[in-house]
């Protein structure tokens, strides 16, 4: 069975999702209940930090997309932090990391 632990911590500026486990056909909807959740409450600024995400597939990229675009219409932004392995293939094999700029101020704040 694929698992995927989110936690949501809310920053003055920005919402961060922080996942654990797996985002695929069988928990990307866990994952777009929390962007959902987190645009409802106002936080249009959105930061999911994948340091702990072992797997995305196309149906998790689907969602990340998808967020970014709801975001935005938010008038806000979906970011990524500590985009690695399998999914930061994924979004250079697909040519989105411009959708997902890195931002090395992200990876800072998350870390120190």
């Amino acid at each position: 069975m694929t698992m995927l632990s989110l936690t949501i911590t809310d920053h003055p500026d920005l919402t961060v999702i922080t996942l654990d486990g797996e985002v695929d056909a069988l928990t990307a909807d866990h994952l777009r209940q929390a962007i959902d959740q987190a645009l409802a409450r106002g936080r249009s600024h959105l930061v999911v930090d994948t340091a702990g995400l072992g797997f995305c597939d196309s149906r998790g990229l689907q969602t990340l997309i998808a967020g970014q675009c709801r975001a935005i219409s938010a008038g806000g932004s979906l970011r990524l932090a500590h985009a690695h392995g399998y999914l930061q293939r994924l979004l250079e094999l697909t040519q989105l990391t411009q959708l997902f700029p890195p931002d090395p101020r992200l990876e800072h704040l998350l870390t120190g």
